[in-house]
């Protein structure tokens, strides 16, 4: 995941080249009206597992109308394994957003009558989208982020929203308005948790992706202090994580130093997560993938927010157990996910041990 996002140079030929080209494609690019028949449909979802779950709710109102016969969705190579969890959809192409030609060749070997593109912010989705064999294409205006030019809909992007309601939005130029919320549409039988544990077990995922993904962690001291306070009490504790996280998963069971303690990341499917979750007492996790995959669940969960603000990026029905460091305080400051100052100051040491343990001992009795 980390491979695939978060590297500047590109995002900077992204902004210049793309948008001054998507400037171009609009002034001679006609809009077109909407087909009054609609019956394969197309979704640009290249962003992160997060917002692929957020922006999922697509699906299942496309699936409503049933003049939709087809739901192709278009992802990256990063979030691509998410759509197992969903039904609905037809077939899911993985797009090779980093060679622009190769990625176009693909997309052209399929014709839609709708695209909407879910991208907020990266100029490469919008300038697909203009290539893509569809007969009326949807994405976003996103202020400052000159992408919006060659869609024959665009719809605003908003900042002062749940990020779940901006992408209700984008089905308006359909007529829908949206009441979905995300949730986990296959059904989901983990074949056998792949350890033995008999205790009651909290789940831990402490690590984030993206740009700057350290900035969102919480330190690991913390993370030691407070298994030790679960242990204490009569919790096992399993850390989930990617491949990319495997090695530091390790070293946070190292650092803990408890029987209790196992790391299952990279060891387990998507699937396996989603067991290993819905049968904990609760997931502590930082602002990522993780945290909108597992509020889907019925499971309790704590998010812990830095400077990603709760109030567009938190967890969907899981707000009670949202614990962030406030604006006064440093935080809160992110909206695409990338705006961190020049001289951006870490601030999630400011969540401390203690405020974790009071919601878990408030709001779920479990300390």
């Amino acid at each position: 995941m980390k491979n695939e996002r978060g590297q500047n140079l590109l995002k900077r030929i992204d902004l210049i080249v793309g948008g001054a080209f998507l400037y171009a494609l609009g002034a001679f690019r006609k809009k077109r009206r909407l087909p009054k028949d609609c019956a394969t449909v197309g979704i640009f979802a290249f962003a992160a597992i997060g917002d692929s779950i957020l922006s999922s709710i697509i699906i299942s109102e496309l699936r409503k109308l049933k003049n939709f016969s087809s739901v192709v969705i278009f992802a990256s190579r990063s979030n691509a394994r998410i759509y197992d969890l969903f039904d609905g959809l037809d077939e899911v192409v993985v797009v090779p957003l980093t060679s622009p030609f190769e990625a176009i060749r693909e997309i052209r070997k399929y014709e839609v009558d709708l695209l909407i593109d879910t991208s907020q912010w990266p100029r490469i989705s919008a300038i697909l989208s203009a290539f893509m064999r569809a007969k009326f294409t949807i994405g976003f205006k996103t202020e400052n982020q000159f992408r919006h030019y060659a869609y024959d809909a665009s719809v605003e992007h908003c900042d002062g929203i749940h990020e779940l309601n901006n992408f209700r939005n984008l089905l308006r130029p359909l007529g829908i308005e949206s009441t979905e919320y995300p949730r986990i549409t296959k059904d989901v039988h983990p074949p056998g948790l792949p350890f033995v544990i008999g205790d009651k077990y909290i789940v831990f995922h402490p690590w984030a992706s993206g740009t700057n993904f350290a900035m969102r962690e919480w330190p690991m001291e913390c993370w030691r202090n407070l298994a030790g306070m679960l242990i204490e009490n009569g919790y096992a504790i399993v850390i989930t994580g990617g491949p990319e996280d495997s090695m530091r998963a390790q070293q946070l069971v190292d650092l803990i130093g408890s029987q209790k303690v196992i790391s299952v990341a990279a060891k387990v499917s998507l699937t396996d997560v989603v067991g290993i979750v819905r049968q904990a007492e609760c997931i502590i996790c930082v602002n990522t993938g993780i945290m909108h995959l597992s509020a889907m669940l019925d499971t309790p969960m704590i998010s812990l927010h830095g400077p990603t603000n709760p109030f567009r990026w938190g967890p969907v029905n899981k707000e009670l157990g949202v614990v962030a460091v406030s604006r006064r305080e440093g935080g809160m400051f992110l909206n695409l996910g990338f705006e961190y100052p020049r001289n951006a100051k870490y601030v999630m040491e400011k969540i401390s041990v203690a405020s974790v343990a009071d919601v878990l001992s408030e709001v779920y009795s479990i300390m």
